[in-house]
This record gives structure tokens, C-alpha cells and sequence, in this order.
């Protein structure tokens, strides 16, 4: 009943009043601003100088869980640190990119942007496994319509809001638990292992999807006022992330809408306003020559002014479920570490985030308090997790995006079904992580 109640509340402040975007994603990474501000003046961008680009994120992390053991197997994934967990604390270099970007022609018909990768996360090490992968942007977009703007090559899809978001702009290390697990997608080969019904195990062989695939959007805000906008996109893709391996030969299709009420401040993340939206995909994956649904779509808002930044998002999810690491190696000194994924359409996870940040001292010094709820495979009880995780810190911003975070995630998980799981779970512990961002 609660989780109805907060996704109604949601969808009526996503509808009410046409009003809401803290930042238009879509634009923002696939094309060119029209107007540029050259000595004090806005103008008419003509400049199609490439522009070099990227940021580095770098710190440290402390998992305070305890790791059980049994035959040599490592039965508490959740309590070492990803990418590779091996370890429960460390230094980090999570992200190192360098991108690119421009128009080709001063008439900005034609955009482009280019990114790579050299940091050690879920891109280039997903579970310790090498991909060799370090692209993750390559597109072009068409402008040469009006109302319209085609975006072709590979690049975030319309989607998720903390997957949409430019992730050097977060003030939180970690995602929350419900956009990691259900809508950052681990993919598997085709001929991974299969164990009862329609469940599949295997090493990753390619990157996470980063929220990512490679296909065709069709994308516009229209601004109806002079202070309302409206945002809609459409991408097919090919459901294969930042790779081409393994495709199950269907279309990805994504939808998303949002409406967006601006106050008249600020830019990029720190545009002030009112965002509301929702969004949707559907495609198919292939496992063993068999093909399954993968389903997913959520609805939230955002709201930031005057130093205050709100922000709710419910997401459901319906086949092809991630379903945590799994230790194949039997040395109790190694991990060999495999994703496991419960393929069936029946199989359901859903949850949801409330976030709350305030700058005590203006653009400066930032509080942070964010909730997020995720009900994993709840069609089984056996199977069933929940996962309650709060997290609290603080930012530092030397100058826009440049900062240091400070964040402590109070973290719990239970099996409401499962007795012998919920000996396994008690193991959660808490997270500390500690990192900063600097973006040139």
C-alpha cells in the first residue's frame, strides 16, 4: 500500500500543470547550443571548433559488512566493492574520461560526441572481468529538420533519471540500489549456464549498458511559454548496450516525455526548475538461443531552487532481472565472479528514491539525505529481497562540477521469505565512500 501511494503521488505531480525539467538531458548531450554568449552577448553559435573535454573521479571506499564463507564460496557479493570485489576497502579511480564534441558545419546541422573510458568500473572491469572496452559515446545528430533532431551511433537512451544524468554532476558515488539493479544492465552470452527455471549464470563477457545502446532517436522540446517546455524522444536500439555481441536479432524500443517549468537560473545541472517525466522501454535479450522480455519504465519529478534540490523516481521492472554475483570459485583466497539473471517475463522487481540536498552555504557547502527502496523479484518467496539503503553526506564545490563528496549509506537487507537467506543478508554492512570530482 505505501509503494502505491508514493506512485500515485509521483504520477500526479508528473502531470499536474505541464511544468518541470532541472535539466533537458537530451539536448544537453546530443547537440550543440544555438546561442553562445561572446563578450557579454548572446549570439548565434557559429563556432565548429572541436572541444576537447572530460573528468576524472577518484577516491576512497569502506565497507563496514562482514563476508561469509562457505566451501570456499563467497556468499555476501553485496559486502565487497564493485567493480571487481575483491576487497572491502581501497583507493579508486572510478571514472577517467575524454571526450569530444562539436558541429561539423557552422550552420550546426550536424552535431557530434564522442567519449572514452579509462577509469576501472562496470565499462571496462564489470565483477574483475576485463572487456577491453573503453567507448562509450560515438554519435552524430541531424538538425537539419525543423522540430525535429535525429540522433544516430551510441549514446545514453532516453531513460531513467540518474542514468540520463551527466554522472560527474551527482554528489552521490553510488548509484541508488533500485537504478543499479534494475534498469544498469548486465548482459550475458548466449550460452550462458541455465539452472531451473528460465535462471542463467555466467562471467560477464561485455560492459554494463551505462545506460546505453546503439540505434536511432528522434528527439525535440517544443517551449509552449516562455517558461514551459515540453520534451519528447523515441529511440530504437539494438538492446546490446556498448556492444553488438549477442543480439537477439529484435529491436530495443525506448519512449520518454517530460515537461519542465523554469525559474530562470542557472545552467546545465544547476538549472533551476521544475521537471516532471516518464518514460518507458521494451526489447528482448537471448539466452541459449531462446528469447526473452525485458520491460522496464518508471515515473518521477525534480525540483531545484533557490539551493534546494528534490528529487522522487518509482521504477518497475519485468523480466530479465538481475539477480546479484555469484562465487564460482571454490579457492575461500579467490573470487571468480558471475552475473545471475532470472529471465522469465513472470519474474517482477520494482522500488523507488527520495532525495533531498540543500546548499548551507550557497554553491559551497551542500547537505544530502537520499532514500531508496528496492523489492526484488517479489513474485517469488522464496527469491524475494528487499533493500533499504539511506544515505546521508556532504559536498564541498570548489567551482561548478569540482568538489568532494562525503557520503555514509546506512544500509539493510531482509528475505522476508527465506530464513536461511536472511543469515546471509544479516552480513549488510554499511558503506562509507569519499570522493572527489574534477572536471576540465
Amino acid at each position: 500500500m505505501q509503494t502505491n501511494k508514493i506512485i500515485l503521488s509521483l504520477v500526479s505531480v508528473a502531470l499536474l500543470g505541464g511544468a518541470l525539467q532541472a535539466k533537458d538531458w537530451l539536448y544537453g548531450a546530443g547537440t550543440e547550443p544555438s546561442m553562445i554568449k561572446v563578450d557579454g552577448k548572446k549570439v548565434v553559435n557559429h563556432d565548429n571548433t572541436p572541444h576537447f573535454w572530460g573528468f576524472l573521479q577518484v577516491g576512497y571506499q569502506q565497507d563496514y559488512g562482514d563476508v561469509f564463507i562457505k566451501n570456499g564460496v563467497n556468499k555476501t557479493p553485496f559486502s565487497m566493492l564493485t567493480p571487481d570485489l575483491n576487497s572491502q576497502s581501497g583507493f579508486e579511480v572510478n571514472r577517467a574520461r575524454l571526450a569530444v564534441r562539436g558541429m561539423v558545419d557552422k550552420a550546426n546541422t550536424l552535431d557530434y560526441f564522442f567519449m572514452t573510458e579509462f577509469g576501472e568500473d562496470g565499462i571496462t572491469a564489470p565483477a574483475g572481468h576485463t572487456t577491453g572496452n573503453h567507448l562509450t559515446d560515438a554519435s552524430i545528430t541531424y538538425r537539419g529538420i525543423p522540430h525535429l533532431n535525429v540522433r544516430m551511433g551510441q549514446f545514453k537512451y532516453p531513460g531513467s533519471e540518474e542514468g540520463l544524468r551527466a554522472v560527474f554532476a551527482s554528489e552521490y558515488r553510488n548509484f541508488t540500489k533500485v537504478t543499479n539493479e534494475l534498469t544498469l544492465e548486465r548482459f550475458l552470452p548466449n550460452n550462458a549456464v541455465k539452472s531451473g527455471t528460465d535462471t542463467y549464470t555466467a562471467a560477464p563477457t561485455q560492459s554494463v549498458g551505462a545506460f546505453r545502446d546503439r540505434g536511432v532517436e528522434l528527439f525535440d522540446t517544443e517551449h509552449i511559454s516562455k517558461k514551459i517546455s515540453v520534451t519528447v524522444a523515441g529511440m530504437a536500439g539494438s538492446g546490446t548496450g556498448l556492444s553488438s555481441s549477442n543480439a537477439s536479432g529484435d529491436l530495443t524500443y525506448y519512449g520518454y516525455l517530460a515537461s519542465e517549468y523554469s525559474f530562470g537560473k542557472g545552467k546545465g545541472y544547476y538549472t533551476q526548475a521544475l521537471k516532471g517525466f516518464a518514460w518507458y522501454q521494451s526489447g528482448k535479450r537471448k539466452l541459449n538461443n531462446t528469447k526473452y522480455d525485458r520491460i522496464r519504465y518508471g515515473v518521477g519529478v525534480d525540483y531545484f531552487h533557490n539551493g534546494l534540490r528534490l528529487d522522487a523516481e518509482y521504477i518497475k521492472a519485468k523480466g530479465m532481472i538481475y539477480n546479484g554475483a555469484k562465487d564460482a570459485d571454490l579457492d575461500p583466497y579467490n573470487g571468480d565472479w558471475q552475473y545471475q539473471i532470472l529471465a522469465g517475463k513472470n519474474n517482477v522487481s520494482d522500488g523507488y528514491y527520495l532525495n533531498a540536498q540543500y546548499y548551507v552555504i550557497p554553491k559551497k557547502v551542500e547537505l544530502l539525505a537520499r532514500y531508496d527502496y528496492l523489492d526484488r523479484l517479489s513474485n517469488d518467496a522464496g527469491l524475494e529481497r528487499e533493500f533499504k539503503t539511506t544515505t546521508v553526506g556532504l559536498s564541498y564545490h570548489f567551482k561548478g562540477p569540482n568538489r568532494i563528496d562525503f557520503n555514509y549509506a546506512f544500509r539493510d537487507a531482509t528475505a522476508p521469505g527465506n530464513a536461511a537467506a536472511q543469515k546471509v543478508l544479516d552480513n549488510t554492512g554499511n558503506l562509507l565512500s569519499i570522493q572527489g570530482t574534477i572536471k576540465f
